[in-house]
């Protein structure tokens, strides 16, 4: 299920998650333009060995490794892998920033994503692979969104073999199947001991900012989800 749109008629602009979406683009622009794109990234990547061995690389490396765990949230792999991240952030996010007013939200943001980041560390402390995405944050966005509106109307595409399919779904449907696929997959990889060295999908970062997300948006909002600006869900 790949969501485009909510209900959502907020009466402010969601400034923060237009900004975020903007700072990761001009990111994964000077990613691109890098005279060595590898380079550029393992210099501000989280590596979770030398996060945890307090190893700085040369600049434009944090000589603090433990910074990489922001930087790294601003990096992207592919086209597909920051439009699927800024889609996700487009569609949920404006709600979460008004629940939470501006400031807020980009601590919730920055808070999940580290969350996240350390998650991922967790499972694999002696890793060399290079962790990058701004997954950890956004999903922490989501694992808000569906505790506050389990309810909400989301527009779907819905791919059918060569078919996409429009459908309108409830957010806990759309969210609750991501979420699920997350923790079967994460948690999968640890019980068949799949080697961390491998790269590939962080599921962990993406549970543990989740999590966080769940966990600590109660902290955070500063406005009910029944209040107005969100009536038209209920």
């Amino acid at each position: 299920m790949i969501p485009y749109s909510d209900e959502r008629k907020l009466p402010v602009f969601p400034i923060v998650v237009y900004g975020l979406i903007a700072l990761n683009v001009y990111a994964f622009g000077r990613e691109v333009a890098a005279p060595d794109t590898d380079a550029y990234i393992n210099a501000l990547a989280a590596i979770p060995f030398d996060i945890t061995n307090n190893i700085a690389l040369p600049p434009p490396s944090p000589a603090i490794p433990a910074l990489t765990l922001v930087t790294s949230m601003f990096l992207h792999g592919s086209v597909l892998h920051i439009f699927f991240n800024m889609l996700f952030l487009f569609v949920f996010g404006p709600n979460i920033e008004y629940l939470c007013g501006h400031v807020r939200f980009f601590a919730l943001y920055l808070i999940c994503g580290l969350a996240g980041g350390l998650a991922m560390i967790s499972t694999g402390p002696g890793s060399h692979v290079p962790e990058i995405g701004a997954s950890g944050a956004i999903a922490g966005v989501l694992g808000a969104y569906i505790v506050n509106f389990p309810r909400a109307n989301v527009n779907t595409i819905v791919p059918v073999g060569c078919l996409p399919i429009f459908l309108r779904l409830p957010a806990f449907l759309v969210i609750g199947v991501w979420a699920a696929v997350q923790f079967v997959h994460g948690f999968g990889a640890l019980s068949d001991k799949v080697s961390t060295e491998q790269g590939g999908t962080a599921y962990f970062a993406h549970i543990g900012g989740f999590c966080a997300g769940v966990l600590l948006i109660g902290l955070f909002k500063i406005r009910a989800a029944n209040a107005r600006g969100f009536r038209y869900y209920w």
